[in-house]
């Protein structure tokens, strides 16, 4: 039997399915209401607090902050600015919250943020003092939307599992994650198509693992490309064990050239396999 759920979360359409066997029918009828509502509730709340559109998620108030400042933030946004501390450096800077922020609060795109000038390529202006504290060195527009969304959808998936569900797939307008044997039909996005009707070479079904797929170009006017050139590619695909993986790696795989020995080696590093066009 195959539960199915749709809600708009994270800006985005978000679907939750959930496949039992048939004997476990009547069992899913007490867990997989209760799973789904779960994870649903945990998607929002991490949607709340890392929302670059309200000015009072920790993301606004980040923005805001006194120089030498110490932030309470929730401890889900803290797990993610550690993460993209940690893909700023190995991307060598493809991943850039600070950068992307910066331009697309000018251009009203990110309303919760206070427009700032564009941050120093230097470094972070805080550090993590907690699992729930930041020390802001002065305030710093972040755009975490393709990680955090990523992230969120990999918590739903832990929720999931927490509440005894076996095999789900999570979709989040194109970021995907599996569990459990069911292969699930994949499709991906085409860099000239505004419908996601491209199977990828030599993949059809996704069995375990994430799947993000990011677009530049035309057909996506919020990407900015932070090593400040124009990006190689019109649309890049990743898979990997995890969706936050996949959609940071998206993002860098779209500025890359052709051969990318640090991105191939993150890739490798990752289990991770990839797919442009142009």
């Amino acid at each position: 039997m195959l539960w199915q759920r749709a809600r708009v979360v994270l800006g985005t359409l978000v679907t939750l399915q959930v496949h039992l066997p048939d004997d476990a029918v009547l069992l899913g009828e007490e867990v997989v209401p209760q799973a789904i509502e779960a994870a649903f509730a945990c998607m929002s709340h991490i949607g709340r607090v890392m929302s670059a559109h309200d000015p009072q998620s920790d993301l606004g108030r980040i923005s805001q902050a006194r120089p030498d400042s110490v932030l309470s933030l929730d401890p889900h946004t803290v797990v993610v600015l550690r993460s993209a501390q940690h893909w700023h450096g190995v991307s060598g800077g493809a991943f850039n919250p600070c950068l992307a922020a910066a331009h697309l609060s000018r251009a009203g795109w990110r309303p919760g943020l206070t427009v700032l000038p564009e941050p120093d390529a230097d470094g972070w202006p805080f550090r993590m003092v907690s699992d729930t504290q930041l020390h802001v060195t002065h305030a710093v527009a972040l755009d975490l939307g393709g990680i955090a969304k990523g992230y969120a959808v990999d918590q739903a998936i832990a929720v999931l599992r927490a509440q005894g569900v076996c095999s789900a797939l999570v979709n989040a307008g194109g970021d995907l994650r599996a569990i459990g044997p069911r292969a699930w039909p994949l499709q991906a996005r085409h860099a000239h198509s505004s419908v996601r009707d491209a199977t990828l070479r030599g993949v059809r079904y996704l069995v375990q693992g994430a799947v993000a797929t990011s677009v530049a170009g035309l057909r996506n006017p919020e990407f900015v490309p932070t090593l400040r050139r124009m990006p190689h590619w019109q649309s890049a695909t990743v898979r990997a064990p995890d969706c936050m993986t996949a959609d940071v790696l998206t993002k860098w795989a779209l500025q890359s050239s052709v051969l990318c020995p640090s991105l191939s080696r993150q890739l490798r590093l990752h289990g991770a396999r990839m797919w442009r066009s142009r």
